[in-house]
């Protein structure tokens, strides 16, 4: 055999060598838990996307599925307590800059169940829920169904969608736009607020606030008649009489205020 041949042959078998070792093999965990109607999910995760939906059963479904190189490195634990579960999804100490993951955890709940997310990196999304939302992601966007319950909201940078809600409302971004519906009286103070980009609120015609409406660069507006100041860049007053302070607030972007 020529050398030439010979070391081609070695540097083949080289790159199957560390091919094998640089790729873990995609891997799905399932599990199913009896819970009951009112309980609560826990998740929180080092790293992943999330997306939460209902049905009208008394279990959480749970799917999880890890894919990359460093895929067998992330452990998933799963901990119930009563109608409660805790799920947890952890890096090891060691992890480093450049290693490959890609989770994505997909869960299903009952009807009537309370959602706590946190997630170091990854978007959130939620489907109709009767319950209160309280979600967190350190980088991803965040979107939300139709939620009979308060909702509180937060994300490092990426935009938040919420379709409906009857209950309080607070939802942050440190970058992006936020766009929101009212369809219940809040009885406690709201508020959406984002640090670079527009925000949209839309309020069911019977809502009572007193509305803080500002923005440092853009323009304010409001469908809905303000008793009170309003300027290019700020309204503050009652709405149907006053109630609750709903505040809107951006440091770059256009702030609006629309009848549902």
């Amino acid at each position: 055999m020529k050398k030439s041949t010979l070391l081609g042959v070695i540097g083949t078998c080289a790159l199957l060598v560390v091919a094998s070792f640089s790729m873990a093999k995609p891997a799905t965990l399932k599990r199913a838990f009896q819970v009951e109607q009112g309980g609560s999910l826990f998740i929180d995760s080092d790293a992943g996307s999330i997306e939460v939906s209902t049905h009208n059963r008394d279990t959480v479904e749970v799917e999880v599925d890890k894919r990359g190189r460093n895929a067998d490195d992330f452990t998933i634990t799963m901990d119930q307590s009563g109608g409660d579960l805790k799920i947890n999804g952890k890096k090891p100490s060691s992890w480093l800059k450049g290693f490959s993951l890609d989770v994505h955890y997909k869960v299903t709940v009952p009807e009537r169940y309370d959602v706590h997310l946190r997630t170091g990196g990854g978007s959130i999304a939620l489907e109709k829920l009767t319950g209160d939302v309280d979600a967190h992601t350190s980088g991803g966007s965040i979107r939300v169904g139709a939620i009979n319950g308060d909702v509180n909201v937060r994300t490092s940078g990426g935009s938040i969608k919420i379709e409906e809600v009857a209950g309080n409302l607070k939802a942050h971004t440190s970058g992006g736009s936020i766009t929101a519906k009212l369809t219940k009286q809040p009885t406690e103070d709201s508020a959406l607020t984002t640090s670079g980009g527009s925000v949209t609120a839309y309020l069911a015609p019977n809502i009572a606030v007193d509305l803080d409406a500002r923005t440092s660069g853009g323009s304010v507006s409001s469908e809905i008649p303000v008793n009170g100041t309003l300027k290019q860049t700020r309204i503050k007053g009652e709405i149907n009489g006053g109630g609750p302070e709903l505040k809107l607030a951006t440091s770059g972007g256009s702030v609006r205020v629309k009848e549902l």
